[in-house]
């Protein structure tokens, strides 16, 4: 639906007025719409304040009427004062009553009737000064009336007070008049919440929230404070409060505007508002359509030049005419712009084609020349991999054979230092055991000593003995044994230090011996220990260059594969440039297509403007 740009322009044109005349309409019935509710604010409290004062007027009337009854208190016969107050200032009933209970009635009244009990007798005593009773049901006439009533005497010492009854008949036809709209009413609320009037009089005395659970009597008593009405549903329909106190009492008239009715007048302003907004969308779709429909013919002109100039043959040497200044022109200026600069654009690539094409058969010669002996070089490179791979094969080979020398060699390093610590440990035992000799020999020295020291004591007893005669034979032979005994270990311990003297000489030889033996170790564990180190530098370095060599033919290996992969990429080369050789190829086909002769007539070129 939108597809040509025309629609879309005038669809877009009529959406933007149809915002703006919509957004002044809501903002012209906005407007409209708070300057009537500021009037019907202003009106209804100026309504609710003169209508209130005028019931405060009345109630000022009553009670100035009620004063004048204090003239009849002391009067001897009273009934005619009363009787003309009572009928000249529209009471129902005119009265007083004494302190000590007397009273004064222009109907009979019961025997046991206190006056002095009468809520209106306490309230004026206790207040002091006129008062009007809250609305209540008369015994007779069954109606709601008030009570005005005023002590007499002196202040704080009051002797009668006088009363008048008043229907409340023309209270509810001044209030029941007041309607701002049909639909509009007013009541009276006193300040317990009680509806004192009511054009419905069964609403009389109920609370004032029969009419809105919303109402209240505190929010009945805010009303002339408040700025604007207050907004309420009653029975269903809309309605703005609006109250004033009654002065003399404490009464508030509270007026209730129907808010629909108030406001009719903007139902009518809204229609009028769519019917010039309609209205204008029909003029506004008319006009713009045609100030649309006119510019897109000449761009239509521009489009059809352009199809010429895209589905001939290439000729870029055409030129859409210039005149005038508006965006087509500029669009016709930029147009031959962009033509000029695509033929010139054109004619580089036509030369630059011929270079590449020239080029890049040069490159795939190369290429093809380059790859074969790229090949050759991988191919001796294979060769040298195969014989670096044998070569460190061998190394290897050495490397493992080196190693197992180095762990024999090794453990023949371990066997001789563990020989040569045992040959040290003997060294030791033998030193122990020649100490120990010489020790034995010392004691045996000892023995053989002590042995000559006994012979010599037995042979000093036995002289004794001979000396002693008969008495010393038992003694001498005893001595005798002793001899024997200590020759006898003398002998032994003789023949002990030789064999003691033996075996430390054997001892010392051993020892010496043993220490040579441990000092040739010694030698040979240095011996071991020198061709170990050898054996493992010689490891070290057959390791080192098994390691080398590995290392050279992974290099050698990588370079192999480098190559190759030169080989592929040279194979790719020579079949890009052949590729872009056949794309030169075709790109000068291309532009061989088009007209570029920029030294053309300009007598072919289009008019923009038919």
């Amino acid at each position: 639906m939108f597809q040509s740009l025309r629609a879309r322009l005038i669809a877009l044109s009529v959406a933007i007025v149809t915002v703006a005349m919509l957004a002044l309409a809501i903002a012209n019935f906005l407007t409209v719409q708070r300057h009537v509710l500021s009037t019907l604010d202003d009106q209804s409290r100026q309504l609710v304040n003169a209508q209130a004062q005028v019931l405060g007027e009345w109630v000022a009337t009553k009670r100035l009427l009620t004063h004048t009854l204090a003239q009849a208190v002391d009067t001897p016969d009273p009934r005619a004062v009363v009787q003309a107050l009572r009928d000249g200032g529209g009471f129902s009933d005119a009265y007083f009553g004494y302190t000590d209970k007397r009273m004064f009635f222009l109907n009979e009244m019961a025997a046991d009737y206190d006056v002095t009990a009468r809520p209106w007798f306490k309230q004026a005593l206790k207040e002091g000064r006129p008062i009007v009773t809250a609305p209540y049901l008369f015994v007779s006439p069954p109606e709601v009336g008030v009570t005005f009533a005023e002590p007499v005497g002196p202040a704080g010492n009051p002797v009668a007070v006088v009363g008048t009854d008043v229907l409340l008949t023309t209270v509810v036809r001044t209030v029941g008049a007041i309607r701002p709209t049909p639909g509009s009413f007013a009541f009276l609320v006193d300040e317990a919440g009680a509806i004192v009037t009511h054009p419905d009089p069964a609403l009389t005395l109920k609370p004032v929230s029969a009419l809105s659970p919303q109402l209240r009597a505190d929010a009945i008593q805010a009303l002339p404070k408040a700025g604007t009405g207050m907004r309420t549903a009653v029975g269903g329909k809309d309605f703005l409060l609006y109250g004033q106190g009654v002065p003399g009492t404490n009464w508030q008239l509270v007026v209730a505007v129907q808010r629909d009715e108030a406001l009719s007048a903007l139902g009518s302003l809204l229609k009028v508002s769519g019917a010039i907004v309609a209205i204008s969308l029909i003029l506004a779709i008319a006009l713009l359509g045609a100030v649309i429909a006119r510019v897109t013919r000449r761009l239509a002109v521009v489009r059809d030049a352009l199809e010429d100039i895209a589905s001939g043959d290439g000729d870029l040497t055409r030129r859409l005419s210039v005149q005038g200044n508006d965006e087509l022109t500029q669009i016709a200026r930029a147009f031959n712009h962009f033509t000029d600069k695509i033929a010139s654009v054109l004619v580089r690539i036509r030369e630059s084609s011929e270079t590449v094409r020239h080029a890049s058969t040069e490159i795939a010669s190369g290429n093809q020349d380059l790859s074969a002996r790229t090949e050759q070089q991988a191919s001796s490179l294979e060769e040298t991999a195969a014989a670096m791979e044998q070569l460190t094969a061998t190394v290897q080979h050495n490397a493992e054979n080196a190693r197992q020398a180095r762990q024999l060699a090794s453990s023949a390093s371990d066997i001789a230092t563990h020989g040569g610590t045992v040959v040290d440990q003997v060294v030791r035992t033998m030193g122990g055991i020649e100490q120990s000799s010489h020790r034995i020999a010392d004691i045996i020295g000892v023995i053989d000593s002590i042995a000559f020291q006994t012979n010599i004591l037995a042979l000093n007893a036995a002289v004794e003995a001979a000396r002693a005669g008969e008495q010393g034979r038992g003694f001498a032979v005893v001595a005798s044994e002793v001899r024997t005994l200590a020759q006898r270990s003398a002998t032994a311990a003789k023949e002990i230090k030789a064999l003691i003297d033996d075996s430390v000489g054997q001892v010392d030889a051993g020892s010496r011996l043993v220490q040579d033996a441990g000092a040739t170790m010694g030698k040979v564990v240095e011996s071991v220990q020198r061709v170990t180190a050898i054996v493992t530098e010689i490891s070290n370095a057959s390791q080192e260059q098994s390691t080398g060599i590995a290392e050279i033919g992974t290099a050698v290996s990588q370079m192999d594969q480098s190559t190759q992969q030169n080989a592929a990429l040279v194979e790719e080369a020579t079949a890009a440039a052949q590729s872009l050789q056949q794309q030169a190829a075709q790109l000068a086909d291309v532009v061989a297509g088009f007209r570029l002769d920029s030294e053309s007539s300009w007598s072919r070129s289009i008019a923009l403007h038919r």
